[in-house]
C-alpha cells in the first residue's frame, strides 16, 4: 500500500484514461505496482500503444494489482481534493481511503497478473523541445484519415503523420485523408534517417500523457518500435505499415496555375462555416463563380449566394467547387500564429478538375492541396461537355 496526495493521483490517472480512450475501442486494464526505486507504476497496453506513468509516493508495503482503468478514472475523479489518499487492498478491492475515519472509495480488482515491464532499449534517439509533439498533433491531426477510412486497408499511412528527413537534414511532416494533403517543413525538429508514419490518434494519446512543458526523448528500437519518454512517463508504439506516395502527392502543388484567387482569410472561413450550416449534410459544397473580375460564392442549390471581396489574377477558369469542411480545415491552418502574417489566403487554380493549391504570400514552409468537387453546374460554367449527372468528388489527392 502507499499514500499519495489526491491531486497527484488524479494527475496520473486522468491523463492515462484520456490517452487510453483515444488509443482504441474497448475497456483497458491498468496495472498498478510499487517499484524498487520507491515509485508507483501505472501501466496499460493494447495492440497499438503501451503507456507507463510513474509517480513518487510514500510506500508502506509492496503492491501489485490490476483493475479497470476507466472505472478507476471515474472513482479517482470523485476523491476529495487536498487530501492524502491511502491505497490498499482489502476484500479483493483496491480501497482509496482518506481522513481519520473509514472514508473510502473502492474499485474492484481484476484476476490478472502484472506483466513484466521491459521497455525497449532504443537503438538511436533524438530530442524534441517542450511542446513540439503537442504542436504537431494540433496542426496535422485534421489532415489525417479517421480509423475505418475505406483506403486505410490498402494504405495505412493515411491514418497518420509521416516524418521524413530529406537530404539537407530538414524534417518534413506529411498527412492526407485522400481529399486534402499537407506537407510541412518542421523547423528545428530532429528525426531519424528512416522515414516513418505514426498513427495520428496514437500520437494524440501520447500527447495526453506527456507534459507539454518537458523535453521529449524519441527513440527507435532495433525491432522498429518507437518510444516517447519524458520524466517518469514512457509510451511505446508501432509505426504504421508503409509510407505515403510522397513524390506522387507532391506533384499536385502548383503555384504557377492559370488563376490565383486572393481572398480575405477570415471572410473566407466565415463563408465556409455558413455553407456548412445551410447546406444539406451530404452536399456541403461551395462554388466560386469567377466572372468579370468578381468572385461570387454560392451553394449548388442556390440557398446561399455571397459576394466576396478579393481579386482574380489570370484567366481560363470560370468556376470551381470544393467541400466546405475540407477547405475550412486548410484555411484555418493559416490562422496559427506561425502562419498568420498575411490577412489573405491564395487559391492557385489550374482547372476546375485539378487539385487546388492553398497558401499565403511569403510563406513556403507549408504546402497544401484540397481536391475540387465536380458538379454539373461547375462543368457548365466552364463550358465542359459530358456533364456529370450528379455532383461528385474527383479522385483522391494525386492517387492517395
Amino acid at each position: 500500500m502507499f499514500k499519495i496526495p489526491a491531486e497527484m493521483l488524479k494527475g496520473v490517472v486522468n491523463p492515462l484514461a484520456k490517452s487510453a480512450r483515444k488509443s482504441g475501442a474497448g475497456n483497458k486494464t491498468v496495472y498498478i505496482s510499487t517499484t524498487e526505486e520507491g515509485a508507483v507504476s501505472f501501466y496499460y497496453a493494447d495492440a497499438a500503444l503501451s503507456v507507463e506513468r510513474k509517480v513518487n509516493a510514500a510506500i508502506e508495503s509492496e503492491l501489485a494489482v490490476a483493475t479497470s482503468l476507466f472505472e478507476l478514472d471515474q472513482k479517482v475523479s470523485a476523491l476529495p481534493s487536498h487530501e492524502e489518499i491511502l491505497l490498499q487492498v482489502q476484500d479483493n478491492q483496491l480501497k482509496m481511503k482518506w481522513g481519520g475515519r473509514d472514508s473510502h472509495i473502492s474499485v474492484d480488482l481484476l484476476p490478472e497478473t502484472m506483466p513484466i515491464l521491459e521497455p525497449p532499449t532504443p537503438d538511436t534517439t533524438v530530442s524534441w523541445k517542450p511542446g513540439a509533439l503537442h504542436g504537431i498533433v494540433r496542426m496535422m491531426l485534421p489532415f489525417c484519415a479517421s480509423p475505418g477510412h475505406e483506403k486505410a486497408s490498402t494504405m495505412p499511412a493515411i491514418l497518420g503523420i509521416q516524418f521524413t528527413k530529406d537530404e539537407t537534414g530538414e524534417v518534413l511532416l506529411r498527412a492526407t485523408d485522400s481529399f486534402k494533403y499537407i506537407r510541412c517543413l518542421a523547423a528545428k525538429l530532429n528525426w531519424f534517417d528512416k522515414p516513418l508514419a505514426l498513427e495520428a490518434r496514437i500520437l494524440q494519446a501520447v500527447s495526453d500523457v506527456l507534459s507539454p512543458d518537458a523535453e521529449i526523448t524519441v527513440g527507435i528500437s532495433k525491432s522498429g518500435l518507437v518510444m516517447f519518454k519524458t520524466g517518469l512517463a514512457t509510451c511505446v508504439t508501432t509505426p504504421l505499415n508503409g509510407l505515403l506516395p510522397s513524390e506522387h502527392l507532391d506533384t499536385a502543388f502548383n503555384y504557377n496555375a492559370k488563376s490565383k484567387i486572393r481572398l480575405d482569410r477570415l471572410e473566407f472561413i466565415e463563408l465556409l462555416r455558413r455553407v456548412r450550416t445551410v447546406s444539406a449534410s451530404n452536399k456541403p459544397y461551395t462554388i466560386l463563380v469567377l466572372k468579370n473580375g468578381h468572385i461570387v460564392a454560392q451553394t449548388p442549390g442556390g440557398e446561399l449566394v455571397q459576394d466576396m471581396s478579393g481579386t482574380i489574377e489570370g484567366a481560363g477558369v470560370e468556376a470551381i467547387a470544393f467541400h466546405a469542411s475540407h477547405m475550412e480545415i486548410a484555411a484555418t491552418f493559416f490562422q496559427l500564429p506561425a502562419n498568420s502574417r498575411s490577412d489573405e489566403i491564395v487559391l492557385h487554380v489550374n482547372s476546375h478538375k485539378s487539385p487546388i493549391t492553398i497558401g499565403v504570400d511569403g510563406q513556403d514552409r507549408v504546402n497544401m492541396t484540397v481536391l475540387p468537387v465536380i458538379t454539373t453546374e461547375v462543368e457548365k460554367l466552364n463550358g465542359s461537355s459530358g456533364f456529370a449527372k450528379t455532383p461528385k468528388t474527383t479522385a483522391a489527392v494525386a492517387g492517395a
